[in-house]
């Protein structure tokens, strides 16, 4: 095996000389090139905030949809919404259930069949002692908020509206949710906030 490597160095070197030491000054070369070791650190900081953000972010959405709170998803979906709560005048239906371990499911299914659903454990979410989802009402073409409450309130205010609360359930229009609720009732009154499910 012939190396060739000495051979095109020297012949490269008679026609294009080196300026003498070049070849041990890397600090040379980067400054020439307008490279900056300011600039890699900028970036790689900057990168490094990036990740922590998106991190951040991913663990509170988690923590948002009850990642944190023991709560297993096949505990949610042993739980089957099988009683009628309540009939909204347009024929929609809220149906509701609840496992043995605490979990409590909820379903909106509208005059057309369509449905949409959500489950957990009362209190655990970060709009308070409520399960609630936003569904699209497909016979009326309007999102709606249902949502189940602890047994002993009767009525959910949003503002200077009073929505009832029936069977433990409750159909709101996102719209009204400007700002936290009070759930009241013979249990007392406490509050729960829907504005980021209306905001959805």
């Amino acid at each position: 095996m012939i190396d060739l490597e000495p051979l095109i160095r020297t012949e490269l070197e008679s026609l294009m000389p080196l300026p003498d030491g070049s070849r041990r000054d890397w600090a040379d070369v980067l400054a020439r090139s307008g490279h900056s070791h300011r600039r890699s650190w900028r970036l790689l900081l900057a990168l490094a905030v990036g990740v922590c953000i998106v991190a951040a972010s991913g663990v509170a959405i988690a923590a948002g949809m009850g990642a944190f709170s023991g709560t297993t998803s096949s505990q949610i979906d042993a739980c089957v919404p099988t009683t009628t709560a309540l009939t909204t005048a347009s024929g929609a239906r809220v149906r509701t259930g609840h496992t043995d371990e605490g979990i409590v499911c909820l379903a909106y299914e509208d005059a057309n069949g369509a449905s949409g659903g959500s489950g957990g454990r009362l209190g655990e979410s970060p709009a308070g002692d409520v399960v609630a989802v936003k569904a699209l009402d497909t016979a009326s073409q309007a999102y709606v908020i249902a949502g189940v409450v602890p047994a002993g309130y009767t009525t959910l205010t949003l503002g200077s509206v009073q929505i009832p609360i029936v069977n433990q359930a409750f159909v709101v229009d996102p719209k009204l949710v400007t700002g936290p609720g009070i759930l009241s009732g013979p249990t007392g009154r406490t509050t729960i906030n829907l504005s980021e499910l209306a905001a959805l």
